[in-house]
């Protein structure tokens, strides 16, 4: 006897899924025969893509408002002849740029390394948080699942205006190292896949992100979820930073409120809490609060984008 069923999936986190197998019960609208029940088996997986906000246009980017950026562009090219400065030797630094007579005038007897300018675009390195306060709310609405959205969003719209585009995750985990260009943002989707929040104690910096940070210059973007338990985490982080930082609060308040209370309204309560927060980080951080149960991706990456012409 063949049976024909026919079945529905609804995606609702992302992540790769491998089918297995499908239990099914038949019951007979009659009711004249008992239930048949049986088991198919199913090869291959399905693959759920995060939720990706297309921003067709955002002219902050382009055109800031008090003229060029304040950064100068990145360099990820070929290293130049153009001397830039000397500075301290970090792990992956090539050899052949160690300054020998730098080093050896050096009190702390520290290795001392010459810096050339190198060609290339303009670079943000989006640095994600994935420490256990990333998990505040639902299995799918939390800011982990809303900032690998954001993270996402706002890298196609960066790499449609020529910008490289890097990813760290912090604490140290996948990272993909900032290049331009549709593969790109393939690499980056790849990594975003597969990433989970983890319980920590504190972050450690990378070495060759710091490095990169020296050499680039980039605009960086910290997507994190900033209350008492993050703070000194993320405080941590920034002050081991050479450079000013913008960080993306995603407050999830409003998302388990909004699962317990129908037709809750918007409000600003909860951000002027965490102004409180916000007094106490260091000085070359600036902060973007964003509550996703009350407003877009796509506003929040306009807001983004003025920050990166004018701010940076």
């Amino acid at each position: 006897m063949n049976r024909r069923i026919t079945y529905v999936l609804r995606a609702v986190k992302r992540g790769n899924y491998s089918l297995g197998g499908i239990d099914y019960v038949y019951y007979n609208i009659l009711g004249i025969h008992e239930p048949i029940k049986g088991f198919i088996k199913l090869e291959g997986y399905v693959q759920v893509i995060p939720r990706i906000r297309i921003v067709r246009r955002v002219l902050g980017i382009v055109k800031p408002r008090q003229g060029l950026p304040r950064y100068s562009p990145s360099r990820l090219g070929p290293y130049s002849t153009e001397f830039r400065s000397v500075r301290n030797y970090v792990p992956g630094d090539p050899y052949k740029f160690i300054n020998w007579k730098a080093t050896a005038r050096d009190p702390n007897r520290r290795i001392m390394v010459n810096e050339y300018e190198r060609e290339g675009l303009r670079t943000t390195i989006i640095l994600l948080d994935l420490g256990w306060w990333m998990r505040h709310g639902t299995v799918e609405d939390n800011p982990l699942e809303y900032g690998v959205s954001l993270t996402l969003s706002l890298s196609r719209v960066l790499l449609r205006y020529g910008y490289n585009v890097g990813l760290w995750t912090i604490p140290m985990g996948p990272r993909v190292i900032p290049s331009s260009g549709t593969a790109q943002y393939y690499k980056l989707l790849r990594e975003l896949m597969v990433v989970k929040a983890l319980p920590i104690k504190g972050y450690t910096m990378d070495p060759a992100l710091y490095r990169l940070i020296q050499e680039t210059n980039p605009a960086l973007i910290i997507v994190t979820n900033v209350n008492r338990e993050s703070i000194e985490s993320i405080i941590g982080i920034i002050n081991r930073l050479p450079t000013r930082a913008l960080i993306i609060d995603i407050v999830p308040d409003t998302i388990l409120m909004r699962n317990l209370i129908k037709g809750l309204p918007c409000n600003q309560w909860v951000i002027r809490d965490r102004v409180r927060l916000y007094r106490v980080l260091p000085r070359n951080a600036k902060v973007i609060t964003w509550d996703p149960a009350c407003e877009g991706v796509g506003s929040l990456i306009a807001r983004i984008s003025t920050y990166l012409g004018r701010w940076l």
